[in-house]
């Protein structure tokens, strides 16, 4: 039996445009609210209709009495419910983990059209816990001590951790409301990641963004997404790993809609190594 998942709706406004409606997957720690602050809104007001589904033991969803036994695979499965409950298929748009989430969905369906934001990439969270333990070994031991419910990191932690330094007081205090422990066996398939089960993708089109400044996932592993979608890894500056509610959140939203907008959903590249970084409004 399907667990209920709390799905969050922000009709169109005005005239709807022909777009798919956007279906918006959450990262780890956190549930559907990240994208009701910013996003959901300013696309409404450009004619999308607007989805938001808090993943299983997240946000008001049922699991949270066994969350740690939540698989990737299980949110695999919360994301096709959801498909089926929206009536157009709609575009999957996904921040870190949901990215991650996202990317296995897409081994046995085909959406219109994805956009990965700060993605965590095809090979896991191995590479950036490494980073971590050679640059930020406190950080890292901060995010496990979190992870085991014994330590509640402070405003300026989750600053500094997840945004960029001007990042606005409003948008870290409601991150830091919406912040949740995250399934143990979920982070696990995210960092045991067996090199052969990552296969590629069927051909969709796909949107691949990251942040300069984001401390969790380097724009290298962004060109690693990139690259299994045969896409083209753009790095936006001056923008931290919550590139949704970051100050420069709206230059985010702006380049997702110039994408959609173009009819072909922007153009499909050769795979590549590396990308400069693209300019901020």
């Amino acid at each position: 039996m399907s667990p209920r998942l709390e799905l969050l709706h922000e009709p169109a406004k005005g005239t709807k445009n022909d777009s798919p409606p956007l279906l918006f997957v959450h990262g780890a720690f956190c549930d559907a609210s990240c994208w009701a602050l910013r996003f959901m809104p300013w696309f409404a007001r450009r004619g999308y209709d607007c989805w938001a589904v808090s993943l299983e033991g997240h946000g008001g969803s049922e699991g949270r009495h066994y969350l740690a036994a939540v698989s990737i695979d299980d949110y695999v499965k919360n994301l096709a419910a959801t498909m089926r409950r929206i009536k157009t298929p709609p575009i999957l748009i996904g921040h870190s983990m949901g990215g991650y989430v996202i990317r296995h969905y897409l081994s046995h369906h085909i959406p219109p059209a994805v956009v990965f934001l700060a993605s965590v990439p095809p090979g896991g969270l191995a590479s950036s816990s490494l980073r971590m333990l050679t640059h930020t070994p406190q950080m890292l031991m901060k995010l496990n001590l979190y992870q085991h419910g014994v330590y509640d990191p402070e405003f300026i932690e989750v600053k500094e951790m997840l945004f960029s330094r001007d990042a606005p007081d409003e948008a870290v205090e409601h991150l830091i409301r919406a912040s949740q422990p995250e399934s143990q066996r979920a982070l696990m398939d995210m960092t045991l990641v067996h090199p052969l089960a990552i296969g590629l993708p069927p051909p969709v089109p796909a949107l691949v963004l990251g942040a300069a400044d984001d401390m969790l996932i380097p724009p290298a592993d962004i060109v690693g997404t990139a690259n299994l979608m045969d896409a083209r890894a753009e790095i936006l500056p001056h923008m931290g790993h919550m590139m949704m509610m970051d100050t420069r959140w709206e230059s985010v939203a702006m380049r997702i809609h110039e994408w959609l907008e173009d009819g072909r959903f922007g153009h499909r590249r050769q795979r590549e190594t590396a990308s400069p970084p693209a300019s901020a409004t």
